[in-house]
């Protein structure tokens, strides 16, 4: 696997996160910093015959998107426990948690951890396959690019909700599902009064200037549409007349296939200040976490990275600034031995940009909605 090192030279363009200051022993910064990749979801091929894909996260794992410090720290506890506090959510066949983008990597393990759990799923895919066998699961089709009865039809009595699904070969386009996806997502949900609306967005999505977002928005100016995706969901709550609806926005870092380090590997912080690599499994786990802890995550964005894990030469990597002038946010970050309490203390989206680390940026040259 091809990895870019920044050697000594260059480290005074980054600094390392002081978030390490936290843990029981003091972080020692190397001399070298791994960048690491971001980008969005794909979901998996319906055939054999349409061929073997490979997911743009994968891609950009070589491309080598964000900045992560390589750092020598103590051991983790590994603890992959999720106490579901809503016990309402999931618990019959007739209100069951919506997934879209249930054929996705994220979106069949977020599944696959909710039917482990006994609650009732319903896998939302373009053509319906299959996605889990389970007697908790139940598969429709319906395209997030498009806002009609099928949308509308897949999440009718759904008591919570994934957005897994982001821009892929056979899905369509950033614009088409990153962006008009999201909000039509999201139409849906508050038209058929679904209680929390989980999104799967991406790291970085705010700061244009970072190596993370431009290397990521290559592909497709994904990352622009993934902004203006969380705009336009935000500015459909925000424009809602329906109480007691509510969402939650996750940025993941660089994604890996690496299996659970457990809530002790993982970090969550806010402001998009962060990033490092984390596997799908722990950005699943953190997403039914969300959904399923009540009134604490409503109307919060966060992002999700590892919190460090071993690497070559036994060093070991942790979140780092996407750039060096953005502003500290050691205030906004948790660490936990649980998923659930890697939540507590998050702030909301308006408490956020009272802080004034939140950046307002939207995306750039992206077309209205009405004209996708």
């Amino acid at each position: 696997l091809p990895i870019l090192f920044v050697t000594q030279e260059c480290i005074s363009a980054f600094q390392p996160a002081s978030t390490f200051l936290h843990r029981s022993k003091p972080a020692l910064s190397s001399n070298f910093y791994l960048l690491n990749s971001l980008s969005g979801e794909e979901e998996q091929p319906h055939s054999r015959e349409e061929g073997v894909t490979t997911s743009r996260r994968d891609l950009l794992s070589f491309a080598a998107s964000t900045v992560t410090a390589l750092t020598f720290t103590c051991g983790v506890v590994h603890n992959p426990a999720v106490a579901a506090e809503d016990s309402s959510i999931g618990s019959s066949s007739d209100h069951p948690i919506v997934v879209l983008g249930a054929g996705g990597q994220v979106g069949r393990i977020c599944t696959q951890i909710l039917a482990s759990k006994k609650l009732y799923v319903r896998a939302v895919t373009r053509n319906g396959r299959s996605i889990v066998e389970s007697p908790f699961v139940s598969s429709v089709a319906a395209d997030v690019t498009k806002l009609n009865d099928a949308l509308l039809n897949s999440m009718k009595g759904g008591s919570g909700a994934i957005f897994a699904a982001s821009a892929s070969k056979n899905g369509g386009d950033a614009a088409h599902v990153d962006y008009l996806g999201v909000y039509n997502t999201a139409k849906a949900a508050i038209t058929n009064k679904i209680p929390k609306l989980v999104v799967i967005s991406s790291g970085a999505v705010t700061r244009p200037t970072s190596l993370g977002f431009k290397i990521t928005n290559v592909f497709g100016r994904i990352m622009d549409y993934k902004i203006a995706g969380e705009t336009a969901l935000r500015e459909a709550y925000s424009q809602s007349d329906a109480s007691g609806l509510s969402y939650t926005i996750i940025r993941p870092g660089g994604l890996s296939n690496n299996p659970s380090k457990g809530a002790s590997g993982v970090e969550i912080s806010q402001g998009d200040i962060l990033s490092a690599e984390i596997g799908r499994e722990d950005v699943a786990l953190v997403a039914v976490a969300a959904l399923l802890k009540g009134a604490e995550t409503d109307n919060v964005t966060l992002e999700v990275n590892g919190s460090g894990g071993e690497t070559l030469f036994g060093l070991k990597t942790g979140p780092a600034k996407l750039s060096k002038e953005l502003p500290d946010n050691s205030k906004f970050i948790h660490l936990s031995e649980t998923y659930e309490g890697l939540l507590d203390g998050v702030l909301n989206d308006t408490e956020m940009k009272k802080t004034g680390i939140v950046s307002d940026y939207k995306g750039k040259d992206v077309e209205p909605l009405e004209d996708l």
